[in-house]
C-alpha cells in the first residue's frame, strides 16, 4: 500500500465500520508516514479503540496524536485529540473532581478552537472548522456529564446540535453525537422518554448515513436502557436483540458492553415473568464474566446476585445459596480492601490518582487499574454497586442468603450468619420457626404419651 494512501484507507475502513480491518491496516506502515499523516492515522485508530471500549489504548494513541500534531503544527488535529482525551479520561476515572478539572481545560481548548475560524476560507476549510467546533462542543459536553454538570453539558450539546443542523443539515452525520450525548444527559436527569427520543434519533442517523455500522451500538444501548427505565420491557428486549447482533458481528462477545446487554435482557425477562429465559441469560452472563475476569473478581458480584435471585424465585434455593455465598464473599473482600465509604455512588471521596504526564508507563498501569476500579463501583448502568453503599449491599446479600437457609430448614446457619448489629429481624424469623417446630414436637410427644407410644 502506498504510504500516502494509508490514512485515507483507514478513514474509509472506519466509515464502513470495518474496525478490525482498520486496525490491521495500520500495522507497521504508519511509522513510515510523515508526522501529519501519522497523526491522522492514529486519530482514526484512537476513535476505533474508543468505540471498542479499549479506553487505555485510546488514551495512549491520543497522546501520540497530540505530540505528532504539535511537532507538525497541525493545530486542529492537536485540539481535537486533546478534547477527546479529556472526555475519555473522565469516562475512565468516574471522578467528579477530576472531571471538573478536565472540563475546565476543555473550555480553554474550545476557546482556542473558536480562534481558528477561517476569515475567508474555502468550503472545505470552513466545513473542517465547523466539524471540529461541533466535535469540541460534544466532547466538552460529555466531560461535563462526568463532572456532574448536567445543565452545562446539555447547553453545550444543544448548541452543537443546532450548529450541526444549521451548517450540515438535520440528517447529517454531525448530528449523531449531539443526539447520543443528549440521550445520556436526559437519562441521568431521569427524563427517560426524552432520552429515548434522542437515542432513537441517533440510531436513525447512523443507519441513514452509514447503514449497518458499529456506531449504532451506543445509540441502541441508550435506547434499550431508556425503555428498561420506563418499564417498556418488550421494547427493551427487542432493542437488546438488535444490539446483541451488532456487538457480536463487529466487536465480539468478550467485552463489557455485551455483558451489559445480557444484563438488560435478563431484567426484561424477569419483569415479563419469563424466569426460565431469565435464568438462561443470567447463566450466560455469569459464565462470560468468569471467562473475562476470573472467578474471584469483584466484577462478578452483579451477575452472581442476578442468577441467585432468579434461582431463589424459581424455588431452587440450594443452588441460589451457592451464588449468594460467592457474591457475599466477594463483597466482604472488596469491603476489606477499600473500607466502607458512606456512599460509593457519589464517588466524591474516591478520586483515583490523576494521570502523570511525566511517566507514560505509569500512566498506562494506572489506567488499567483505575478502569477496573471504576467498573467495580458502578461504571455500567444497572450495576448493583451504583446507588448503593457496600454496607447496604453486604446487608442485602446476608439477608437473602439467610432466607435461603431458612427455606431449607438450616435454622442455625441462618442465625449464625447475621452479625450481631443486623440480627434482630432474622432472629425473629428463626425464633418463630423454632417455636413452631418445638410446638409440633411437644404436641407429638404429648400425643405419643396419651397413646402409650414410645417417644
Amino acid at each position: 500500500m502506498p504510504v500516502q494512501s494509508l490514512s485515507e484507507s483507514c478513514r474509509d475502513l472506519y466509515r464502513q465500520g470495518k474496525y478490525k480491518a482498520c486496525l490491521a491496516a495500520l500495522g507497521g506502515d504508519a511509522s513510515a508516514l510523515p508526522p501529519v499523516e501519522r497523526a491522522a492515522v492514529m486519530l482514526v485508530a484512537a476513535r476505533v479503540k474508543r468505540e471498542l471500549l479499549d479506553l487505555p489504548a485510546a488514551v495512549d494513541l491520543l497522546r501520540q496524536v497530540i505530540d505528532l500534531a504539535s511537532q507538525s503544527g497541525d493545530v486542529q488535529a492537536e485540539l481535537e485529540a486533546a478534547l477527546i482525551l479529556h472526555a475519555v479520561q473522565s469516562q475512565i476515572f468516574k471522578s467528579k473532581t477530576r472531571a471538573k478539572e478536565l472540563s475546565h481545560q476543555s473550555e480553554i481548548l474550545l476557546n482556542r478552537v473558536r480562534k481558528l475560524k477561517p476569515a475567508n476560507g474555502s468550503t472545505a476549510e470552513n466545513n473542517r472548522y465547523e466539524a471540529l467546533y461541533i466535535s469540541a462542543l460534544c466532547e466538552l459536553g460529555l466531560t461535563k456529564v462526568y463532572a456532574g454538570d448536567l445543565e452545562l453539558a446539555a447547553q453545550n450539546l444543544r448548541l452543537a446540535s443546532g450548529r450541526a443542523a444549521e451548517k450540515f443539515g438535520g440528517e447529517s452525520i454531525e448530528m449523531i453525537y449531539p443526539s447520543l450525548y443528549l440521550a445520556i444527559v436526559h437519562a441521568l436527569e431521569g427524563k427517560y422518554s426524552l432520552s429515548q427520543v434522542m437515542a432513537r434519533n441517533a440510531t436513525q442517523l447512523v443507519r441513514a448515513n452509514y447503514g449497518k455500522h458499529p456506531l449504532v451500538i451506543q445509540p441502541l444501548y441508550r435506547l434499550a436502557q431508556a425503555a428498561t427505565k420506563q418499564s417498556l420491557f418488550q421494547q427493551a428486549l427487542d432493542t437488546c436483540r438488535q444490539l446483541e447482533g451488532v456487538i457480536v458481528d463487529h466487536i465480539g462477545e468478550d467485552n463489557d458492553l455485551y455483558l451489559d446487554t445480557l444484563a438488560m435482557k435478563t431484567a426484561a425477562f424477569k419483569f415479563m415473568v419469563e424466569y426460565q429465559s431469565a435464568e438462561k441469560m443470567a447463566v450466560k452472563r455469569l459464565k462470560l464474566a468468569e471467562s473475562l475476569y476470573g472467578k474471584d473478581d469483584t466484577r462478578l458480584i452483579d451477575p452472581l446476585c442476578d442468577l441467585a435471585q432468579i434461582l431463589a424465585h424459581l424455588g431452587e434455593r440450594e443452588k441460589a445459596e451457592v451464588y449468594f455465598d460467592r457474591a457475599l464473599n466477594l463483597v466482604t473482600e472488596l469491603a476489606r480492601n477499600q473500607g466502607f465509604p458512606e456512599d460509593m455512588a457519589t464517588l466524591e471521596n474516591f478520586d483515583p490518582a490523576t494521570i502523570d504526564s511525566a511517566s507514560r508507563q505509569d500512566d498506562a498501569d494506572k489506567l488499567k487499574k483505575e478502569e477496573a476500579a471504576a467498573h467495580l463501583i458502578g461504571n455500567t448502568p444497572g450495576s448493583r454497586l451504583q446507588g448503593a453503599s457496600l454496607c447496604h449491599l453486604e446487608y442485602s446479600l446476608i439477608e437473602q442468603l439467610s432466607d435461603c437457609y431458612l427455606w431449607q430448614g438450616k435454622l442455625a446457619d441462618a442465625a449464625r450468619l447475621m452479625p450481631a448489629s443486623m440480627r434482630s429481624k432474622h432472629i425473629c424469623k428463626v425464633d418463630n420457626v423454632v417455636s413452631i417446630i418445638e410446638a409440633i414436637n411437644k404436641h407429638l410427644a404429648e400425643r405419643a404419651r396419651n397413646l402409650d407410644l414410645p417417644t
